[in-house]
């Protein structure tokens, strides 16, 4: 077992060079087929308020097994309701409740009802008499059976059912995969701890999994919901994949699109992976993320990262980045990226007004920026809305010259590669620096 709790070590996968690099970077403390967080550690769940209950992932005091609880019960007063003990036995819990119907001796599995009375609810149901089980259990008789001793499980006080256990037990052990009797009280206690089994996934893609619980413990923004984890780490077995890399984000969000949680898993999953092929250093890369750059939360509010994807000429987009870098030595980061918009709007100017050198800097001479002022005055609004259609304000166009200026100041200012032809004029009016 690792340190925290996991079991059975992942088996390395030689000769593939994408688990090479993987397995390069995952901790051995998540290199394990079921990784169990420790008390304290930032996968660990909150704990279930129900002082018997051994699940974590808590909600409003309360795991998501108690809280369908709960819900079944109709929503009563929330602490009366956590305070009785009747409440505490639910899902898979240890413990298992009486019956609902009133008098009754027998232990609740399925609807807490035990099987006598569960059938008989079924039978009405098939009879066409359609009634909730809290109705039902007020008005129903009590059924008996003959003796035949007590359930098995340890300190279990109702009778026999079926297997040798009561009703409650048998419910959950038919759950869990029906496994040995002498071993169903550990496999219960073992399905109750939070854990974050990759059992089931080929070595590449639990490897890559397991990255993901190493990049949510390391960025402690996002814990990880292990209902959500089952799932996606099912739906991946399911499609038959040895990488998670082997789809795209769409296509695995599309599997579970009743959910929230799982698509965003898959998201940050394949974007961790993608950060593996990338730069290292985040300024090298063509999209900046706010928040690898140390920008507070206060500070990237509202500010998506920046794209610089749209400028499709390297060369323009290489200076754009180095541009922007100083300028965020100084300035808001809203701020950049509304001048880096204006940085794809000249990058588009060039790509209609010259498109066959795309991949020549030499292409900024006089007479393509005089163009570019022609081009700005003829531009209207693009985003959707009132203004949409309308010619761009004054003060937009000035900005989009004044800041194409000012680049091109910059660039020439201290001699950044490649370098520029002595033509180019300054275009707008601003000759600030990138200080300014």
């Amino acid at each position: 077992m690792s340190v925290d709790g996991g079991i059975a070590a992942v088996v390395p996968f030689p000769g593939d060079p994408q688990f090479a690099a993987l397995l390069s970077v995952v901790r051995t403390e998540f290199r394990v087929e079921c990784f169990m967080p420790r008390a304290g550690h930032f996968l660990a769940p909150t704990p279930c308020r129900i002082s018997s209950c051994l699940r974590k992932n808590a909600s409003r005091g309360l795991c998501a097994e108690h809280d369908v609880a709960w819900r079944k019960a109709g929503r009563p007063e929330r602490e009366a309701w956590i305070a009785d003990p009747a409440n505490w036995p639910a899902g898979l819990s240890l413990d298992v409740a009486s019956c609902q119907v009133g008098g009754c001796l027998y232990s609740g599995g399925l609807s807490r009802l035990c099987d006598l009375h569960l059938a008989d609810w079924n039978g009405l149901h098939s009879r066409g008499r359609h009634i909730g089980v809290t109705e039902y259990a007020a008005a129903a008789p009590v059924l008996a059976r003959p003796a035949v001793g007590p359930c098995s499980f340890p300190a279990c006080g109702y009778g026999i059912s079926r297997h040798q256990l009561c009703g409650g037990h048998h419910y959950r052990w038919a759950k869990i995969g029906r496994p040995p009797l002498a071993e169903f009280p550990a496999e219960l206690e073992r399905r109750n701890i939070p854990r974050f089994s990759v059992a089931g996934l080929p070595p590449l893609a639990a490897l890559e999994f397991q990255y993901l619980l190493q990049i949510r413990t390391d960025q402690r923004r996002s814990k990880v919901i292990p209902s959500a984890w089952v799932r996606a780490v099912n739906t991946v077995i399911a499609e038959g994949v040895t990488s998670v890399r082997d789809r795209t984000a769409q296509h695995w969000g599309q599997l579970s699109p009743r959910h929230t949680t799982v698509p965003q898993l898959f998201a940050d999953l394949l974007e961790a992976l993608g950060d593996l092929d990338g730069p290292a250093e985040e300024w090298d890369r063509d999209v900046w993320r706010p928040d690898r750059l140390g920008f507070s939360v206060e500070e990237r509010q509202r500010v998506a990262p920046l794209d610089f994807t749209g400028i499709t000429q390297p060369w323009l987009r290489g200076t754009v980045k180095r541009y922007l870098r100083l300028r965020l030595a100084r300035t808001e980061l809203r701020t950049a990226a509304r001048n880096l918009n204006d940085f794809i709007q000249f990058s588009r100017f060039i790509a209609e007004a010259r498109p066959d050198r795309q991949h020549d800097p030499d292409v900024l001479d006089r007479p393509l920026l005089e163009s570019y002022i022609g081009w700005v005055g003829r531009r209207t609004v693009e985003k959707k809305g009132a203004y949409c259609g309308q010619p761009l304000t004054p003060s937009s166009r000035s900005r989009l010259l004044s800041v194409v200026a000012t680049l091109l100041e910059t660039w020439r200012r201290y001699h950044w590669q490649p370098v520029l032809r002595p033509t180019p004029a300054s275009i707008g009016t601003s000759t600030r620096g990138p200080a300014g």
